[in-house]
């Protein structure tokens, strides 16, 4: 598949934090070079005014403060849309009032059909009233398109793949290998072996993960990438390979081979997007 083909449509949900700017920093680079079009979008939470307001102020003051949510979200929505057209992209902006965020980020990038959904990861110290934070975990468990979360200013000059040998898994490989391409970054594969698993001996496990990453690199046509086998706890090792190795990008699948908890990548991307110190892709 031509990279033309991938990432077409990008969905950003925008906060207006400092982890959400380096979310759209990110997204306009991947939709300059995949020639994207993009949707920022504000969702002004129905949370937002908590019920008993309404019978403690008066009508005319809970007016004033709803006003100031919708030209606050207006704000953020514009800072965004110029943002992606001072880069030449093709970007839609809206705000959408009394709805849930995450279902409603869900809702439209699923109706929509969007190849990509872009957020930023609030830190500690950000205002809890427009942050993304947890509706990044909520939108990253249940999108159906791939998300990716970005914690900090992200390059994409390094990527580490999470590599399982499952098919969600070379999903996973050919997302990082397009955005390796464009963005002329260093690609390794990675592999979590657990030897104790199933009464795997050393030996077998090793040559398991061996097979499992020899079968994705020979898949990569046009780029030079390097493995890495390692053995312990998934999610804690892909976390831990990608801090030492200072990596700017994590691709982790949706899903792994089995349902056990402990075993590939299938419950390994929650623990690995929530605790990771660089941004994650979630494949799919």
């Amino acid at each position: 598949m031509k990279s033309e083909s991938y990432f077409k449509k990008i969905l950003v949900p925008v906060d207006g934090s400092h982890p959400c700017l380096h979310a759209e920093e990110l997204a306009a680079l991947i939709a300059k070079n995949f020639r994207s079009k993009v949707t920022v979008v504000h969702v002004i939470s129905h949370d937002l005014l908590h019920p008993t307001l309404s019978y403690q102020v008066p009508s005319s003051v809970l007016s004033e403060i709803t006003n100031w949510f919708f030209q606050a979200g207006r704000k953020i929505v514009w800072d965004a849309e110029a943002l992606f057209k001072e880069e030449g992209i093709e970007v839609d902006a809206r705000v959408i009032e009394h709805e849930d965020p995450a279902e409603t980020v869900l809702r439209v990038a699923k109706d929509e059909e969007y190849d990509l959904v872009v957020m930023g990861n609030r830190g500690e110290t950000e205002v809890e009233v427009f942050s993304l934070g947890s509706i990044a975990e909520k939108v990253s468990r249940h999108a159906e398109s791939p998300v990716l979360i970005v914690k900090q200013k992200t390059r994409l000059s390094k990527i580490l793949v999470a590599i399982d040998g499952s098919e969600i898994a070379e999903k996973a490989l050919e997302y990082a290998v397009q955005l390796a391409k464009k963005h002329k970054a260093k690609v390794t594969l990675l592999n979590v072996g657990e030897s104790k698993l199933f009464g795997f001996k050393p030996k077998v496990a090793k040559e398991v993960g061996e097979r499992v990453l020899s079968g994705a690199a020979v898949k990569v046509k046009g780029l030079e990438v390097n493995t890495q086998l390692e053995f312990g706890n998934p999610a804690e090792t892909i976390i831990e390979v990608a801090e030492k190795g200072n990596y700017d990008l994590i691709v982790v699948g949706s899903r792994g081979l089995s349902s056990v908890k402990r075993f590939l990548l299938g419950s390994v991307s929650d623990d690995v997007s929530h605790h990771a110190k660089c941004s994650v892709l979630i494949a799919r």
